[in-house]
């Protein structure tokens, strides 16, 4: 039984020296999930109760304004977890966002009080998880400088090639509506940009 949850760890970066007490525990509490492309792990406004650990598939984190329009604020690979994830089950906050799947997605999932215990008590977990919060933070920022000051035919291409490389096919299969969500625009917007 634990075989599977040891190859679902196999992705994080966890130090070579983190204790196997750790690694024993993560593997044996951790709740095996699979979620299915289109559904949702977080949604805008709900309770957090759980802390996941993506170890295959996508999700796509974004937030949803009042007029219906959305903006992709960052994507959860294998070997990482998501910001807003962690930051709702420390502050015992409700999600800010929506945590989509954009591919079938396999990870771990603990209980909010294990997470907190964690965070409270080892230091790993910690170094790991506040390293994951720095790189979100990083391309956060990096998010809000391209919305206030590229034009969007640089931004359009950029997210064109760093997407094709993410899949690894030159042809990439989207909508002009599902690039507009991504970039926080208009299908209009897109489309003269192309």
């Amino acid at each position: 039984m634990n075989a599977p949850k040891l190859d679902l760890l196999h992705p994080f970066p966890l130090p070579p020296d983190a204790p196997a007490s750790l690694r024993e525990e993560l593997a044996s509490r951790g709740q095996a999930v699979k979620l299915v492309t289109g559904s949702h792990y977080l949604r805008q406004n709900t309770e957090v109760k759980t802390f996941a650990l993506v170890s295959e598939g996508l999700l796509r984190v974004y937030r949803t304004g009042e007029t219906g329009r959305e903006i992709t604020l960052y994507t959860v690979g294998p070997g990482e977890c998501c910001m807003i994830n962690v930051l709702c089950l420390l502050s015992g906050r409700r999600s800010p966002a929506y945590a989509q799947v954009e591919q079938e997605v396999h990870a771990l999932a603990y209980p909010r009080e294990l997470f907190l215990r964690w965070m409270a008590e080892d230091e790993f977990m910690r170094t790991f998880v506040n390293g994951m919060l720095a790189d979100r933070i990083g391309s956060m920022m990096a998010l809000i400088e391209e919305v206030a000051f590229q034009r969007m035919d640089r931004r359009l291409g950029t997210y064109l090639l760093e997407r094709t490389e993410r899949f690894g096919d030159p042809q990439l299969q989207t909508t002009h509506e599902t690039v507009a969500a991504d970039l926080g625009t208009v299908r209009e917007v897109v489309g003269r940009s192309l």
